[in-house]
């Protein structure tokens, strides 16, 4: 069997892993052709700007399998990245990557190592997998794939010098270019004809800083982790010195920084990550999305998204008043666990924290964490508001994850996945409820809740706000062009900021409609893979962003809906049906990212189930 796999970044490199294993353990004989410009992908590549960080702590992230899978594949345990990096990390990167290995004197479990540390781990992965199994040939190409076509043998898959028929091919191409939406696209032929700089979206490592000019006004749109990523590449990538001094981080500027005006829809960044205090397998289990609650919604064959995304709610608010009890008030685990009971009793009703004597100032306000500047008082300046608001946000973060009421809470949004992930699975909402409810509105605020940078980004933009390098605007960030760019906050419109530069702070989209990757453009025109249309009860469409898959297989769909034998598509390109699929895989957690690999590569295999 002549197996193709477009993709070396986590998931064609996890693929590769578990299509190996099976064939060990099968007894198969196939061969594997792992392509990519770039070994890891090119988010991961070794050479890029140290100062790139995974949003992931260090010990929480893994390539390989171990006892709690539960897909049925054979286990392969490995090291983590931490306990690679803490043994045989530093060898490795003294034969393949030098550059690196300053990181490795001074590796912290809880921390968050360089992007490029978790490619060279990547490298390392390949390297293992290589004659791991004498009936399977894996081999590495090194180029980019310009087509792929359906010939009667199988699939031919053709790269600038080489072709090969394969009989199953793997679209794992993870995140690439997209082209310009309509405003990206105005604003970007406005700085042609004006003479002005224009960046448009991308991820961070790909960006030619060195357009940006110093000294003068930049607008930054997006709030998010790509946000952090630029600004660190426009303040310490450019010389600028970050400091501590009696606990409080300050910057020190190079003179070569732009000066920063940032917004955003929402209007304040990311939620940081809570300081790590959890063990790497470690996850919270839950009272309320149960096992017996998912089988009796599984049964009745739907939910309504407000059900669900209640119970979730109410997981966040138990762990909330837990710890705020003993953190807060220094209750008794006696007390703690009598409210425990009482609060998953009644399903998290108002009355049980009267009863326990919370006070109305410390019940969760989800109103808040949707909306921060809901508590904006008028007497508040814009900067005054969003530095007090950023300070409160980084103390609760330090308190850690596992003893601070708000970062503990938070880590329920984290930890609680697998539960979101079976209702999608089983198609258990309406495609009213996807479109509104999951999509449209819970996706973007789990985001901003719950997937936000290592703490020091927030620590270190703090201190650029109070050394003047750093401006946000507030929320409903609006941009016009007048003979310049000019921005402003919709609700502050008397605070206006022209620059003659701006950059997309944000990587492009994922929509499969918007791609500018020549293969999948190319699939599209020859109908190989189509969009994933949600079709609504009012007789409009929703595209969802993702190619259309058998949900179960990750098998791309041909245009009746049909499975189409030997096409695949896994990780980035699937998210919309998928979802979070970007993250990166946990030990010991039956992570979904791994799991779905292993029913992948038995399904390639033949001896798969539709589960």
């Amino acid at each position: 069997m002549q197996i193709v796999i477009i993709g070396a970044g986590p998931r064609g490199l996890s693929l590769c892993e578990r299509l190996i294993a099976h064939g060990k353990q099968q007894q198969k004989s196939a061969s594997i052709i792992l392509i990519d410009p770039d070994l890891p992908g090119a988010v991961w590549r070794t050479t890029q700007n140290q100062d790139l960080l995974i949003n992931s702590v260090t010990n929480q992230v893994t390539l390989f399998t171990d006892d709690s899978l539960t897909s049925g594949g054979p286990v392969v345990n490995g090291p983590t990245l931490y306990e690679w990096a803490d043994s045989i990390g530093k060898s490795f990167a003294q034969q393949h990557a030098p550059w690196l290995l300053a990181f490795f004197d001074n590796i912290d479990a809880n921390g968050h190592c360089p992007r490029a540390v978790y490619g060279l781990y990547q490298q390392w992965f390949y390297q293992q997998l290589v004659g791991s199994c004498p009936t399977i040939q894996l081999t590495y190409v090194a180029a980019k794939v310009h087509t792929v076509t359906k010939e009667t043998d199988g699939y031919l898959v053709q790269t600038k010098d080489q072709m090969w028929i394969a009989d199953k091919v793997i679209l794992a191409t993870g995140h690439g270019a997209a082209r310009l939406s309509l405003e990206e696209a105005e604003l970007d032929a406005f700085a042609q004809q004006n003479h002005l700089f224009y960046s448009p979206p991308a991820n961070a490592a790909d960006v030619d800083f060195s357009k940006a000019a110093p000294g003068t006004p930049l607008i930054l749109r997006g709030l998010g982790l790509a946000f952090f990523d630029y600004v660190t590449l426009l303040t310490q990538g450019r010389g600028g010195i970050f400091s501590e001094t009696e606990g409080r981080c300050h910057y020190q500027p190079s003179g070569e920084e732009p000066l920063i005006i940032a917004g955003s829809h929402r209007g304040v960044p990311y939620h940081p990550r809570g300081r790590n205090q959890k063990g790497p397998t470690q996850q919270r289990l839950p009272h309320f999305l149960t096992d017996q609650r998912l089988a009796a919604w599984i049964n009745e064959k739907q939910v309504s998204a407000d059900i669900v995304l209640y119970y979730l709610a109410k997981e966040v608010e138990l762990v909330y008043y837990q710890q705020y009890l003993k953190e807060k008030q220094h209750r008794s685990p006696a007390d703690i666990a009598s409210f425990t009971t009482a609060f998953i009793h009644q399903h998290g009703q108002t009355s049980v924290l009267h009863d326990f004597g919370i006070p109305s100032a410390a019940i969760w306000d989800w109103a808040f964490f949707e909306q921060p500047f809901s508590r904006k008082t008028v007497a508040e300046s814009v900067q005054s508001f969003l530095l007090n608001y950023l300070k409160w946000d980084l103390q609760e973060a330090e308190l850690g994850n596992l003893t601070g009421p708000v970062s503990s809470a938070l880590e329920v949004l984290k930890d609680l996945r697998e539960p979101l992930r079976v209702v999608l699975r089983h198609q258990l909402l309406s495609p009213q409820d996807l479109k509104a409810s999951f999509w449209q509105s819970f996706v973007p605020l789990n985001s901003f809740l719950s997937i936000g940078p290592p703490l020091q980004r927030t620590r270190e933009l703090i201190a650029l706000m109070e050394a003047g390098i750093v401006t946000l605007l507030g929320p409903d960030m609006i941009v016009e062009t007048t003979d310049v760019f000019l921005t402003y906050a919709k609700g502050f419109p008397q605070h206006t900021y022209q620059a003659s530069q701006m950059m997309e702070a944000r990587i492009p989209t994922t929509a499969i409609e918007a791609t500018a990757n020549p293969l999948l453009t190319s699939l599209l025109a020859q109908k190989l893979i189509h969009p994933a249309i949600l079709h609504l009860p009012n007789g409009a469409d929703f595209h969802t962003g993702a190619v259309a898959i058998d949900p179960l297989t990750n098998q791309c769909l041909d245009l009746q809906e049909h499975p189409q034998e030997g096409l695949y598509c896994f990780g980035i390109p699937t998210e919309g049906i998928h979802w979070l699929t970007a993250a990166t895989a946990q030990p010991g957690t039956d992570a979904w990212n791994l799991r779905q690999a292993d029913q992948m590569a038995a399904h390639i295999y033949g001896h798969g189930k539709r589960k």
